[in-house]
C-alpha cells in the first residue's frame, strides 16, 4: 500500500526507570545487563477522515467517525551491557459508527496486531566531558496476528517485516538527549481475504527523531516520525479486494 506519513507527538510520563517504551520499537536507551522493565500503555483515537494514498477521504461510510483503542505492553531485556531484546504486543480495537466496512462487512475489528520483537545493540560508545554519543544497530522482525487483512478499521499490512536499523544516540549528564534511528523495511506479501492474488506490499523507510529528558523518576519526550513506500496496492485501487469491489 502507497504510504508516506509524517507523525508528530509528545509523551509526559512520570516512571520508575530509565529504560522505557518510546516512539517505535527501538530507542537509544541501553539497558544493563540482567535489567528488565516492563511498561503498559493506552491510546485513544476518534477520526471521521483518513488518506487513500495521497488521496484525503471520508471515513467509511461517509461523515461517520471511526473509534480506536490500543492496549500494548513493551517490554525490554538486557542479554549483555551492550545488546538488548526488546518486544512490543499492541492489542487493538476499532469500531465504525455506521454501516458495515464494504470490504469485509463488519463494524469492528480487534486482536493482537504486528506484535514486534527486535535485538538492538550498542555498537559504539563516545565519552567527552559532558555528555555521552552511543552508536546504536538494531535488527528487528513484525509479526501479524489475529488479522482481517482487507478493511477500513485493520491496521498495518498484514505482511512480516524484516527491519534494520541504525542510528545515534547523544545524551549530556543532566539528562537531556537526542536520538536519531533510520530502518529500512524488508516487507513480504499480504493475504488477500477477499479472494485473489495476495499484496505486494512495498519495502519502506522508516526514521524517527527524538529529544527529551529521561531522570530516575521523569521521562519527557517529543518525536517526529518519519514513513515513505513505493510501489504496491493502493486501497483505492480496484485490485485492493481482487477486482470485487472498489472504494466508494
Amino acid at each position: 500500500m502507497n504510504t508516506k506519513n509524517i507523525v508528530l507527538g509528545i509523551i509526559f510520563g512520570l516512571l520508575l526507570t530509565l529504560q522505557t517504551s518510546a516512539q517505535g520499537l527501538l530507542d537509544g536507551f541501553t539497558p544493563k545487563k540482567g535489567d528488565l522493565s516492563i511498561t503498559a500503555s493506552y491510546t485513544s483515537s476518534n477520526y471521521e477522515k483518513f488518506y487513500a494514498g495521497t488521496t484525503k477521504m471520508d471515513a467509511v461510510p461517509a461523515h461517520n467517525e471511526i473509534d480506536q483503542n490500543i492496549y500494548s505492553i513493551y517490554a525490554k531485556y538486557g542479554i549483555t551491557n551492550k545488546l538488548s531484546v526488546v518486544l512490543n504486543a499492541p492489542y487493538i480495537s476499532a469500531e465504525g459508527n455506521g454501516i458495515a466496512d464494504p470490504f469485509n462487512g463488519t463494524t469492528e475489528q480487534d486482536g493482537f496486531q504486528d506484535i514486534s520483537i527486535g535485538l538492538k545493540y550498542n555498537a559504539y560508545s563516545l565519552n567527552f566531558n559532558k555528555f555521552n554519543l552511543d552508536v546504536i544497530t538494531g535488527l528487528s522482525v513484525d509479526i501479524p496476528t489475529d488479522y482481517e487483512a482487507n478493511g477500513i478499521l485493520s491496521l498495518g499490512n498484514n505482511t512480516f517485516s524484516t527491519n534494520l536499523t541504525a542510528g545515534l544516540h547523544l545524551q549530556n549528564d543532566a539528562g537531556f538527549f537526542a536520538t536519531f534511528l533510520n530502518s529500512y523495511q524488508f516487507k513480504g506479501d499480504a493475504d488477500n481475504t477477499a479472494g485473489g492474488n495476495d499484496f505486494d506490499v512495498p519495502n519502506a523507510y522508516y526514521a524517527t527523531t527524538k529529544i527529551g529528558y529521561a531522570s530516575s523518576f521523569i521521562y519527557v519526550e517529543g518525536w517526529l516520525d518519519y514513513l515513505a513506500s513505493k510501489d504496491g496496492v493502493d486501497i483505492s485501487d480496484s485490485t485492493f479486494v481482487g477486482n470485487s469491489l472498489k472504494l466508494k
